[in-house]
Parts: C-alpha cells; sequence; structure tokens
C-alpha cells in the first residue's frame, strides 16, 4: 500500500496543473488550499480532504468519488459545469462564484454554520442538502436559471434537509384563498433527518410568471400533482416572498392570494327540530385561518362564544328567546392577512 501525506498550511495555495488522482489504496492527507482547473478523482477510502480547502477554477470539471469524501472547503471559481460523481459533503465553507456545480443522483451535503450565497452565475443544478439549524440558504436552479429559496428558522440542529428547485408548475388543486400558481417553478423538499419545524419559507420570485401581481403568497402541499393547495400567507421584501406561517409540507411554490367573500347568515329557526337553519351559519368561514364569534341580545350581553368556528358547533339555538341578536365575527383569511372584524343581526324565530 502507498502512504502519501500532503501538509499544508490553510494559508498556502497548492496549485494542481491539470488534475488530482488519488489511486485506489493510497493513504493520503491533504490539508490547506488546493486550486485545480482540471478534474479531481478520489479512488482510495483512504484519503482525507477535511481539512483541506478545493478551488475548481476550471471549466466543465467532474469530482469523482470512489466512497463518501468529505471536505472542509469548495469553492467553485471557474466557468462551466463542475459534476459531482460520488457523494461529497462540505463541513464548513461552500463558496459559489462562477461555475454551476451538478451533483446528479449523488447526495451533495452542506453542513456548515455560515449562511450560503449563490448568482444567476453560479449555484447548485440538482438537489442541495443542508444539515444543520437556523437559517438555511439553498442556492439551487434547474440548467441555467437560479431559483433558489431559504428556511428562514430551522430549530432542530439534527435535521438534514434536501431541496431540489423545479422549472414547471405544481399541478394543484386551489382553493379560494388562492387565484393562481406560478407555472414556471416550484421547489420540493426531502427531510433525511431530525425535523423541520417551525420555519418559515422565503421563495425566488425574479423570472415567476406571477411576477409583480399581487398579493403574492407561499403556497404548500403535499405532492406536486392533484394534491390541495394550502395559502400559509406571504409578504414579498424583493426578491423573495415569505410565508407567515411554518411549512409543514414537501411541496411549496409561489400564489396569488384569492378573494374570500364571508357571509353571516341571518336566519335561525330551532324549534321545529327540523334540523334546517337550526344553527348559525357563516359562508365560507372555513377558509379563515382564525376567528372569533361573539352572539350578543338585544342590550349588547354577550350571549355565547366562539373560537375558530367551523358550522359545527350543537349550541342549542332553541334554549334561546325569539328575537333579533348581533352576531359579530372577527377573523384573519391568512396568517399574514389583517385581522377583520363584521357584524350582522340574527332572527331567531319560531317557524309556521
Amino acid at each position: 500500500m502507498r502512504v502519501l501525506f500532503i501538509l499544508l498550511s490553510t494559508m498556502m495555495s497548492f496549485p494542481i496543473a491539470a488534475q488530482l488522482t488519488i489511486a485506489p489504496g493510497t493513504t493520503v492527507k491533504i490539508s490547506g488550499d488546493v486550486s485545480t482547473p482540471g478534474s479531481v478523482t478520489v479512488n482510495s477510502g483512504q484519503a482525507d480532504f477535511s481539512t483541506a480547502h478545493l478551488y475548481l477554477t476550471g471549466a466543465n470539471q467532474t469530482i469523482t468519488t470512489s466512497s463518501p469524501v468529505t471536505i472542509q472547503g469548495l469553492t467553485l471559481n471557474g466557468d462551466g459545469i463542475k459534476t459531482a460523481a460520488g457523494e461529497l459533503t462540505v463541513t464548513r465553507d461552500l463558496i459559489f462564484t462562477l461555475g454551476v456545480l451538478n451533483p446528479g443522483s449523488q447526495r451533495f451535503t452542506y453542513s456548515g454554520t455560515t449562511t450560503l450565497s449563490g448568482n444567476t452565475n453560479s449555484f447548485v443544478n440538482g438537489t442541495l442538502f443542508q444539515r444543520g439549524s437556523g437559517v438555511r440558504f439553498f442556492p439551487i436552479g434547474v440548467s441555467s436559471t437560479y431559483i433558489p429559496m431559504r428556511l428562514n428558522n430551522v430549530q432542530d440542529a439534527a435535521a438534514e434537509v434536501g431541496v431540489t428547485a423545479f422549472t414547471s408548475g405544481a399541478s394543484l388543486v386551489l382553493l379560494p384563498d388562492v387565484s393562481s400558481l406560478a407555472n414556471n417553478r416550484h421547489w420540493e423538499i426531502l427531510v433525511s433527518a431530525g425535523s423541520l419545524s417551525g420555519s418559515t419559507a422565503s421563495l425566488y420570485i425574479p423570472g415567476s410568471s406571477v411576477e409583480g401581481l399581487q398579493p403574492l403568497v407561499v403556497v404548500e402541499a403535499d405532492n406536486s400533482n392533484g394534491a390541495t393547495a394550502i395559502n400559509v400567507g406571504g409578504g414579498t421584501l424583493d426578491p423573495f416572498v415569505t410565508s407567515s406561517s411554518p411549512i409543514t409540507k414537501p411541496v411549496l411554490t409561489i400564489g396569488i392570494g384569492g378573494d374570500i367573500e364571508l357571509q353571516i347568515l341571518d336566519l335561525i329557526t330551532p324549534y321545529n327540530k327540523d334540523e334546517i337553519n337550526d344553527r348559525l351559519q357563516i359562508v365560507n368561514v372555513d377558509y379563515a385561518t382564525d376567528n372569533k364569534v361573539t352572539l350578543l341580545d338585544r342590550w349588547g350581553a354577550v350571549v355565547k362564544e366562539w373560537v375558530n368556528y367551523r358550522n359545527d358547533d350543537t349550541f342549542d339555538f332553541s334554549g334561546l328567546s325569539p328575537g333579533n341578536y348581533i352576531c359579530v365575527l372577527e377573523y384573519q383569511l391568512s396568517p399574514s392577512s389583517p385581522r377583520a372584524k363584521m357584524s350582522q343581526m340574527i332572527s331567531i324565530l319560531k317557524a309556521n
């Protein structure tokens, strides 16, 4: 077995003229900055890059590994495609300057604590996994299209989250609080370890088919084909729209919030027990993410209160005296919308 040790100060640069090849059975420890315009081939399971920073400065380079490789830093600083033909994990510094990294079906993971950044000329074309908590920015895209996204508050340090971008729209069932979806992008999330809880998501707007239309919202769904679109709210701060509520589903896209009209029906006839108009009915109340309903008598005294009313309460209105009452509804249509209020006179009548 050949044994080769290359020990370099992290302040030094170790340029390689053509390519870096680690032969099978070779034990190698590489430390410091290593720069190459050529391909990198690691055919040895004893290659140690854990304290090395690799600079890819050429065009259309390939990193081939026969077994998973962990590297301290990786910088893309050369035009063209950098193909990862093997599993690769970057533990500290991942820098996108120039060039697109294509991991294909291989697992490419970043586990550092520094928030990543990318640009239209340098990103991951494929799935990028990240491990850890806090803000996790995913500089990803498809082919030459840069469409990144961000998770804003990952709470589980053990979470390992992979995100893939698509230049196609998700085909979802729309409810009234979403009028349309972007037809040229969506994102899919895979949580392979830990838990993704409590994090809102920010989605990249530029170039979207709904760009410039308001109000933009983040939409999530259980899958990209046939699932129900769920509006998790939105606040736009260019170039991203950020959900108001934490995301819980694996598919995300950008949508346009729809208008929903709520209506309090003004007649209740509970005394004849025919199960028609026996209860308080509020049209579209199911689309309000939060609501409070208060029933007042003619003198303004509270008769009954409900929180998150859904037209399924079993309150017996026949216990009230016939007459006029006031129903007050306070609600939000989405987590990002302002709290609204409406009132309606309700008549409780004895049917003929």
